[in-house]
């Protein structure tokens, strides 16, 4: 196989992907999701007509001197989703993933106010960048592999028309909050993660299904100590319980937990939802037993917004504050996408308080896999005008 082949333009709008690749004299053609589009020996594509916020698997392949056809590269790409009114800037990107022989490919759309970015691979840093883009040229064949894409932005470098209120209650809160700088409440975090199957296993010729397609996701808040101050002094309970454990997806101890189930084995496709929430323990000034309640669940919902022959996507919310005081409530949301060939992309945003779990499976007896996992910041991180934390996980398969 010729390893020099590589993307050399790629651009999308929110209707239209093109790219070029390395010219050859050889006939190639391109796979649209497994099905053949092109095929001759020009070495470019643009594929029209398409929707906002399409995610789609390309696979050019070159043909051999026997004739047969073998996968050069895969391009998992998709077209552009802007809306203004969008609070999570992750959502309206496109990240663009291209894999070869020993050799991954990240390209991502540019944040406004962000002008550098750290890349991890498996947990590891790997290098810091002020490009939207990074490639791996040594990437192991024969295991998956993860990526991280992490940035932070000042919150007066957004967009955003809460901007100069999220700056002012920051400085406040990091001048009120001992332990808490401004510089800390001032700044939103921003996660990309992308886990990527072993390359031998992407390049091989086969089937574009995955063999099954029931995923479960779960999501938990939890607080981890045993027992926690009121950040609200004028309240009559001035110490409650935590959860007094560390991330676990079968933990009995939470905050909230919320489990959804999409199965797309069947031509209709199928989703269940449930949710809890842990019960709230006050404490008095010496740490006694004083009340104990739940809380409503009826700020948790989740619902289907598309559901085709392709994808189905559903949209998981989560307002839920305690029960024995006045305080902000714990806030989330979640978009999930799950396509029929395996692929998913999900997206959201929450406080950086409290601590936040996030595991998906596949089947009934599959093991979870952490997508995201954040430690608390503070109990007074849940206020509303308080930077938050962005985040999206996808993979390739």
């Amino acid at each position: 196989m010729n390893e020099e082949w590589d993307i050399e333009l790629l651009e999308q709008t929110d209707s239209m992907i093109s790219f070029n690749w390395t010219p050859t004299d050889e006939i190639s053609r391109v796979k649209k999701n497994g099905e053949v589009v092109y095929m001759g020996t020009q070495a470019t594509f643009r594929d029209d007509g398409l929707s906002p916020g399409e995610v789609i698997r390309y696979t050019i392949e070159r043909q051999s001197p026997q004739g047969k056809w073998i996968p050069a590269l895969k391009l998992l790409t998709g077209t552009e989703k802007r809306d203004p009114d969008c609070i999570n800037q992750l959502e309206q990107i496109v990240l663009s993933t291209i894999v070869s022989h020993k050799r991954v490919s990240l390209a991502w759309g540019a944040i406004d106010g962000i002008d550098a970015y750290d890349i991890y691979r498996d947990g590891e840093l790997v290098t810091k960048t002020h490009r939207t883009q990074f490639t791996d040229r040594d990437v192991p064949e024969d295991r998956e592999v993860t990526y991280w894409v992490r940035a932070r932005r000042p919150v007066d470098r957004t967009e955003s028309p809460l901007r100069k209120i999220k700056s002012i209650a920051a400085t406040l809160f990091g001048v009120l909050n001992v332990g808490s700088s401004q510089e800390q409440a001032a700044v939103e975090k921003f996660w990309l993660s992308k886990k990527i199957a072993p390359l031998n296993q992407l390049l091989a010729e086969g089937p574009d299904k995955a063999a099954e397609l029931k995923w479960h996701l779960r999501y938990l808040t939890f607080l981890p100590d045993n027992i926690l101050k009121n950040p609200n002094l004028t309240s009559p309970n001035p110490y409650f319980q935590g959860d007094n454990r560390s991330f676990d997806p079968e933990a009995k101890q939470y905050r909230s937990l919320s489990n959804c189930i999409v199965n797309l084995t069947a031509p209709q496709s199928t989703f269940d939802f449930d949710k809890d929430i842990g019960t709230s323990i006050a404490y008095n000034w010496r740490q006694k037993f004083r009340k104990a309640d739940v809380a409503s669940s009826e700020g948790v919902s989740a619902k289907i917004i598309e559901d085709t022959d392709q994808k189905t996507e559903f949209r998981l919310y989560h307002s839920v504050g305690n029960p024995l005081t006045t305080s902000p409530n714990i806030d989330y949301e979640v978009s999930a996408t799950f396509y029929r060939n395996g692929v998913y992309n999900l997206i959201g945003v929450h406080d950086q308080s409290p601590n936040h779990e996030i595991y998906l499976k596949l089947g009934d007896q599959g093991s979870w896999q952490t997508l995201h996992q954040t430690e608390s910041e503070g109990l007074a991180w849940m206020a509303d005008p308080i930077a938050a934390h962005y985040w999206r996980f996808s993979n390739f398969l």
